[in-house]
């Protein structure tokens, strides 16, 4: 068994940064504290120096799985005192080193006085508070003193190496199977083997061609990769040909390079210099058509040095490259379009002859009292090859219900050959992750098998985590996207519903991924998941950190006492209100998801969760916030949509850090142009008979995106006819996006200067055939305009007619124009 490691790194490693923000700032703390904190940063910097060593570890043993376990605790319980200290002394009014400064700076003498007065009293008023936290920092100082001693007792020392480099016995490379598979078991290969090899030959080309298979792990690439090469020598296309597997811990000269020599020439007799061999196998190259297959690639380094031992000598030579990750086999490929194949998933049909071939032999079928077990199986392998011969091979010959019943209710049950063989696959890739994506991977098992995951909400979740870092030329939302898109490269994830510019809207994971990472979460105690359909799947007992309550049930939540969950970062429910645990005692609590419960909400506890920094009510019965949410002094999001929530509170306006308001039909308090903080604004009705709210909104300084919402029956004076923009405000705003029964909008000359992306959204017609939008010509950032309308009439048509018109002939920037009618692009 490896180590649960992972995310846990990334996160000690952090720690001592910030223990050093805290010494840096002026916190008065009492005397031998700040020596105390100075210790932890020394020594917390060590301890992930061993937590890396233990990850090397192939097989740890008890003691090692325990002393990273209770790491693990004592990093959140570093990470909650920080994020608790400001607030606990001063209420989060230094939420920043320049703090103090800039008050100085900006006093009167008479004003310094008055600060060093206020600067006493709060040192006096505090120091119960000071108290409490020196002793529990003395606390945590024993814990990690006496994790140290435990570190030089066991000292974790890697197993000792036995000749020729490898410790203990060398594991098997599971792709051993597909090399040597016979061709008459194979599914569903016909036609990707036609294609590939086609892809290989067939286009005339005479210089050396590289084609690339990608995919998502356990897919069959090198499967593929195989039956095409079989092919292709069985039809004598090539001189010679050599099949070599690269793997993440890569031997170039040992494995690879030698690998290749033995198979396409006399063998090999050299010494270990990398020079001396590509020299060697180039001259065995020289003026032959060969074909190559490098299986398994992970990396740009080793393809850097392996392509430099393919000569072209214009004979029509091929290599053919397998990877997991898709920017790297177009990267390898002579074009990155052309030449990559991209494998996919089996048809039902095809998943269920696999299964049927290994479980029970070619050509029979299932037993009937095993049919509906056996339709839920292949449905949760997805159609990932893998996943489905190792599910086939541990209930190969197994006729007992029973069995087959205690296989489906578990996660990736490991007692079988071929099921150790599907997590040892998916483990390389999990493993070959940096630790900031381990997190971001494991963070997905709070989220139900074959959810849809809404993009924003997931980015602002990450960032409320504290996963995304400051990154010197990018945003946090930027930076948690690239990291999306990483995981979409190696094929992690998949991306769904594609925008105007090519982002997905939303991603989801392939049940046997999402099996995984849920696993994989359980054993780092990263995510608790309870789901009232099954017993806990969490067997941790500890600590819970992260709490998924899923398919909850109009009962109080059962099986996670009080006391184990008031240290948890996040609570996210998916079913029945009643089953949100009590917030009183969450004092920890980051995160907040709550979309789509139904039943009463209850929110007494609210407003004394100092940490919170996302909170997600939308789509709920509740229908009031509580007034005190001014105090929530940590909150970054804000979703009340799809509520019964008609008014937000006064306080918000006081939410010095709130980024993204989304109010739906609620009503916006007064003063909202003092949130200089917001940089998305969802909101109803702002053209309302009691008067437009449109210029307070406008002095948003930062504003980048505003969703309005729109109901024409309800807009006053000349905005019945028309809604315009006017060239004031909104210096900032990058996107706008109007919905509803929507009057004409028109936009006047430089107004909405950095808007780049306008999205109209019809909920009715124009029946009297008028045009609905004029004057795109005057945004002059504009990129991307789309259009939708619930129905085509003669409005709708002048309107498509007038925008395309406007975007092709008028405007500078010639921005592209999408039109959805009745759900359709037309």
């Amino acid at each position: 068994m490896e180590i649960a490691v992972g995310a846990l790194s990334g996160m000690v490693d952090a720690l001592p940064a910030k223990l050093g923000d805290l010494l840096q700032q002026e916190y008065t703390l009492l005397s031998g504290a700040r020596g105390d904190v100075g210790f932890l940063q020394s020594e917390l910097g060590t301890m992930n120096a061993a937590l890396l060593r233990c990850e090397s570890l192939e097989s740890p043993d008890v003691q090692t799985r325990a002393w990273v376990a209770q790491v693990r605790d004592l990093a959140y319980d570093i990470e909650d005192w920080i994020d608790l200290f400001v607030h606990r002394v001063d209420g989060g009014a230094a939420a920043s080193p320049g703090a103090a400064a800039a008050t100085s700076s900006s006093s009167s003498s008479s004003g310094g006085f008055l600060s060093w007065v206020r600067c006493c009293v709060n040192k006096v008023t505090t120091l119960p508070a000071r108290h409490v936290i020196a002793i529990e920092l003395q606390e945590l100082k024993n814990r990690v003193i006496e994790l140290s001693e435990q570190r030089k007792r066991y000292r974790f020392d890697p197993p000792a190496r036995h000749a020729g480099g490898r410790s203990g016995v060398a594991a098997v490379d599971p792709r051993l199977v597909a090399l040597y598979a016979d061709t008459s078991s194979l599914v569903g290969l016909d036609a990707p083997v036609k294609k590939v090899s086609e892809m290989v030959v067939d286009d005339g080309t005479t210089g050396l061609k590289v084609v690339s298979i990608s995919g998502m792990p356990g897919a069959g690439k090198t499967t593929l990769a195989t039956a095409v090469l079989r092919r292709l020598k069985e039809e004598n296309k090539f001189h010679c040909s050599a099949f070599v597997s690269v793997g993440q811990k890569p031997d170039i000269v040992g494995k690879t390079l030698k690998g290749i020599l033995s198979q396409i020439g006399n063998g090999y007799a050299g010494g270990e210099d990398i020079g001396r061999l590509i020299g060697m196998l180039r001259d065995e190259l020289k003026d032959k058509r060969y074909l190559i297959v490098i299986d398994d690639l992970w990396g740009r380094t080793e393809w850097s040095t392996l392509k430099c031992c393919f000569r072209d000598d214009n004979l029509g030579s091929r290599i053919m490259v397998t990877t997991r990750n898709d920017e790297l086999a177009k990267e390898c490929s002579s074009n990155s379009d052309e030449s990559v194949y991209k494998t996919g998933l089996l048809s039902d049909a095809d998943s269920k002859d696999l299964f049927s071939n290994k479980a029970f032999g070619k050509g029979k079928d299932c037993p009937n009292h095993l049919k509906d077990l056996y339709d839920i199986i292949v449905e949760r392998c997805g159609g990932l090859p893998l996943a489905i011969s190792s599910a086939a091979g541990a209930l190969a010959h197994r006729f007992s219900k029973d069995e087959w019943e205690r296989y489906e209710s578990n996660l990736l049950p490991s007692s079988h050959s071929d099921e150790l063989n599907l997590k040892q696959i998916l483990n390389l890739s999990y493993n070959d992750l940096p630790s900031h994506l381990k997190s971001c991977m494991l963070y997905l098992s709070i989220f139900p098998n074959k959810y849809e995951i809404d993009v924003e909400r997931l980015v602002r979740r990450w960032i409320a985590e504290g996963f995304i870092a400051d990154a010197r030329h990018a945003s946090k939302e930027e930076t948690a996207r690239s990291y999306l898109t990483d995981l979409i490269s190696r094929n992690l994830i998949q991306a769904l519903h594609l925008r105007h510019n090519g982002t997905p809207s939303c991603y989801t994971l392939h049940p046997v991924i999402h099996d995984f990472i849920v696993v994989k979460s359980m054993e780092e105690n990263f995510v608790t998941v309870l789901d009232a359909k099954k017993e806990a799947l969490s067997t941790n007992n500890g600590t819970v950190r992260r709490l998924s309550l899923q398919n909850s049930v109009k009962q109080d939540l059962a099986g996670a006492r009080n006391d184990m969950i008031k240290h948890a970062r996040s609570v996210t429910v998916f079913g029945h209100a009643n089953g949100v645990p009590r917030l009183n005692d969450m004092s920890v609590l980051r995160v907040l998801d709550l979309e789509g419960c139904n039943g009463p909400l209850c929110l007494d506890g609210l407003c004394k969760l100092i940490l919170l920094r996302y909170l997600n009510l939308r789509g709920t019965d509740v229908s009031e916030l509580p007034a005190q949410i001014g105090e929530l002094r940590c909150l970054e999001t804000l979703d009340v949509r799809s509520t019964k929530v008609k008014e937000l509170p006064a306080s918000i306006v006081s939410l010095e850090k709130l980024m993204h308001l989304l109010a739906g039909n609620a009503k916006l308090p007064g003063e909202i142009s003092k949130m200089n903080g917001l940089l998305t604004l969802s909101c109803a009705n702002v053209w309302k008979n009691t008067g437009s709210v449109l210029p307070e909104l406008a002095d948003l300084a930062n504003l980048r995106e505003l969703e309005l919402f729109c109901d024409a029956s309800e807009i006053s004076g000349d905005n019945k006819t028309r809604i315009s923009f006017s060239s004031d405000g909104f210096k900032r705003l990058k996107q706008l996006s109007i919905q509803g029964s929507l009057p004409s909008v028109a936009f006047v000359n430089s107004s909405l200067r950095k808007v780049e992306v306008l999205e109209l959204k019809y909920e009715k017609g124009i029946s009297d055939g008028s045009n609905g939008v004029s004057g795109i010509e005057h945004l002059p950032s504009l990129k991307h305009v789309l259009i939708e309308f619930s129905q085509k009439d003669a409005g709708a048509t002048a309107t498509i007619a007038s925008v395309r018109n406007a975007a092709e002939m008028v405007h500078p920037n010639h921005p592209d124009v999408s039109v959805n009618v009745d759900g359709k692009a037309i």
